[in-house]
């Protein structure tokens, strides 16, 4: 058994310095030389190899494909016109760094708010605002203050009647938004009010004219009047439209469309005698006055609701 052992040659156009005067036109392929019989031709001593320029003669002149060749050698400088693969170095982590992601952020980012918002607002219940506070997706709370102190002046005939509208409320419900991309918004909740009218009525001919009877200012110098509701604390529910506290969002527009059970008015009458009023007329003049309220008491029957139709422009924080 021979035996086998690998030997690289690199050869290149053998010239003279092989001592043949031998021309190579060709390059000579680096190759895996195995000692085989075909070797043992060359030199026919078993187990030995031969470096000497006759023995590799035959192996100068063996034909090579140069393609092959540059493929396998790359740098070699025969082969100046084949480009060498182009490897990019895979970078590599230091043992112990955990490398986190890097995440991707808009141009421009999304404020998501607070979940907390103010709106201004104009109603019937006056002109105020509320805060709105995020409870859940579905579910926000809502507190408002709103008052109005209007005043007027108007003169008839024998009467002038000078009048104060006076609204105050605080208002504490919850808004349902079943539709979580809709402003659309079901509300209820309680309104603590204080609304009334006040009025004066004083003649202005010397008498006036208390349902269907007249008295001079003798008897009656004047009249106050007073309307308001019952129910102190009344229960409210209606819809709407607007979340002012939807993410993203920082102004919004805000509708409310409801009605307060403030009870039917209340209708108070108290007159201001004259100085020469005798017992009599007095006791008229109060009889007169219980009339006209129960007239007016029930003229109003119908308005035990409360309207309440509101606008305002909400603000996120």
């Amino acid at each position: 058994m021979i035996s086998q052992f690998p030997v690289k040659y690199a050869m290149w156009a053998l010239t003279s310095t092989l001592g043949m005067g031998l021309a190579i036109s060709q390059p000579v392929l680096a190759q895996e030389v195995i000692a085989t019989s075909q070797i043992s031709e060359i030199n026919p001593q078993t187990g030995t190899f031969s470096h000497s320029a006759a023995d590799l003669q035959p192996i100068a002149q063996r034909p090579i494909d140069v393609n092959k060749f540059c493929k396998d050698y790359p740098l070699n400088s025969r082969c100046t016109q084949t480009s060498p693969p182009s490897t990019t170095p895979t970078p590599t982590t230091p043992v112990g760094i955990e490398v986190q992601p890097i995440e991707e952020t808009s141009k421009t980012p999304v404020n998501k708010g607070i979940g907390l918002a103010i709106t201004p607002e104009v109603s019937t219940l006056g002109v105020g605002a509320s805060i709105t506070k995020s409870i859940t997706p579905n579910f926000n709370a809502r507190v408002g203050i709103n008052g109005l102190g209007v005043g007027a002046d108007i003169t008839e005939t024998d009467v002038t009647y000078k009048a104060d509208l006076n609204l105050s409320n605080i208002s504490t419900v919850i808004d349902y938004h079943p539709f979580q991309n809709s402003g659309f918004r079901l509300t209820g909740g309680l309104v603590f009010q204080d609304n009334n009218i006040k009025g004066q009525g004083t003649p202005t001919n010397n008498s006036i004219t208390i349902g269907n009877d007249t008295y001079t200012s003798n008897d009656l110098q004047s009249v106050d009047a007073k309307v308001s509701f019952p129910n102190s604390v009344a229960p409210y529910v209606g819809i709407g439209w607007g979340n002012a506290v939807k993410p993203g969002r920082r102004w919004g527009f805000s509708f409310n469309l409801g009605v307060m059970f403030t009870g039917s008015p209340e209708i108070d009458i108290t007159p201001t005698y004259g100085p020469s009023i005798t017992p009599a007329v007095r006791n008229q003049i109060d009889t007169s006055i219980q009339q006209e309220v129960r007239d007016l008491e029930d003229d109003l029957e119908w308005l035990n609701i409360y309207p309440v139709l509101s606008l305002g422009i909400s603000y996120q924080f």
